[in-house]
C-alpha cells in the first residue's frame, strides 16, 4: 500500500464510492482532495483508510465477523489518535465523524443483501437518510385544498439506518417518496446532556412514524452526569463504544459492545412486530 501513489489511492476511494453509496468517510475524504485541504496529511489518511477498507473485506455479521471488523476499525482510529490527526478538520467537514456512521453500513451489508435477495422488492436502503417523521396534507388556498391536497412530510436527518422507501400520491397528484426507518441510530463521538436531549426528541418524532422502528445511539464516550438517566426517554439504547467517558485515557472500541449492538438489530429484524394472539396465547401480555 506505501508504494501506490496517492493520485491512485483517490481514484481507488472515488471507484469505491461510486459502487458502495453507504461509503460517506470515503465520499468526505474525496471531497477534502477536490479542495486541496491539507492535503500532506489527507494522503496520508487516504492511504491508512484504503487499508481499512480491505481489511473489512470479510463476510457475514456473526461474532467473529464483527471482531474482525472492530480490529479494523481500531488500528484505523488509532492511527489517527497516535498522529494526532483526529482533529486536523473540523467537525463540519464530516471527515471524522463518518467513520463511525460508515462502519454501521458496513456491519448490517451483508444482512440487508439477504433480505434484497429474497423478501424485498429493492426499496430496502441503508446509510445516513431523511427518515420519515410524519405527513401533513396542503393547498394554496381551500379552493386548491378541497379539489386536491398535496402531500407533505416531516422528515429527521439520521446518520444511520435501514429503511424502506414508499411512495405516496393523493388524487393523483405527484408522489413523494418516503424513507420509512425500521431500525434508526444516531451516531456521537461523544454524547452531552444537549445532545442527548435532542436525541429524546428525534426518538419521539421517528417513533410517532412507526412505533416498530428500534431507536439507538451509538458514541464511542460519553459526557453526561450520572445522575441522568435516559431510560425514561423513547430511545430503546444507548450504546458507549469505548465503555468510558471522554476524559478518561484512551481505550479502544470494545467489540462485545458492538456484537450486542449488532444482536439488538438483528433480533428486532426478526423477530415479530405485531402479534396479539401469539402474545395473548404465549404471555396472556399485550404490550
Amino acid at each position: 500500500m506505501k508504494n501506490i501513489p496517492s493520485n491512485e489511492i483517490y481514484a481507488r476511494l472515488g471507484e469505491f464510492a461510486v459502487k458502495n453509496g453507504y461509503l460517506v468517510h470515503a465520499k468526505s475524504i474525496l471531497a477534502r482532495c477536490a479542495k486541496n485541504d491539507k492535503l500532506d496529511v489527507l494522503n496520508k489518511i487516504a492511504r491508512e483508510y484504503l487499508s481499512y477498507l480491505r481489511a473489512n473485506d470479510v463476510r457475514g455479521y456473526d461474532d467473529n465477523s464483527v471482531k474482525k471488523r472492530v480490529e479494523a476499525l481500531n488500528a484505523y482510529y488509532d492511527f489517527l489518535h497516535a498522529n494526532d490527526f483526529d482533529n486536523i478538520y473540523s467537525a463540519q467537514t464530516k471527515l471524522r465523524p463518518t467513520i463511525l456512521e460508515e462502519f454501521l453500513a458496513i456491519l448490517f451489508r451483508d444482512l440487508l443483501d439477504e433480505y434484497r435477495e429474497g423478501k424485498s422488492d429493492g426499496m430496502l436502503g441503508l446509510g445516513s437518510v431523511k427518515a420519515y417523521a410524519n405527513l401533513y396534507f396542503y393547498g394554496k388556498d381551500f379552493a386548491s385544498f378541497a379539489k386536491s391536497p398535496t402531500i407533505g412530510l416531516n422528515v429527521k436527518d439520521q446518520d444511520f439506518a435501514i429503511y424502506r422507501k414508499i411512495d405516496l400520491k393523493v388524487d393523483g397528484n405527484r408522489s413523494v417518496t418516503a424513507c420509512i426507518p425500521v431500525v434508526a441510530v444516531e451516531c456521537k463521538t461523544f454524547i452531552d446532556k444537549t445532545m442527548l436531549e435532542g436525541s429524546v426528541a428525534t426518538a419521539e418524532k421517528i417513533k410517532a412514524g412507526n412505533p416498530y422502528a428500534l431507536f439507538c445511539m451509538v458514541s464511542e464516550l460519553y459526557d453526561v452526569g450520572m445522575d441522568v438517566d435516559p431510560a425514561y426517554s423513547r430511545i430503546d439504547q444507548i450504546y458507549i463504544l469505548r465503555k468510558c467517558r471522554r476524559r478518561d485515557p484512551w481505550h479502544q472500541i470494545d467489540p462485545d459492545v458492538v456484537i450486542s449492538f449488532v444482536h439488538r438489530v438483528i433480533d428486532h429484524l426478526c423477530r415479530p412486530w405485531s402479534d396479539m394472539a401469539r402474545k395473548l396465547a404465549e404471555t396472556g401480555t399485550l404490550i
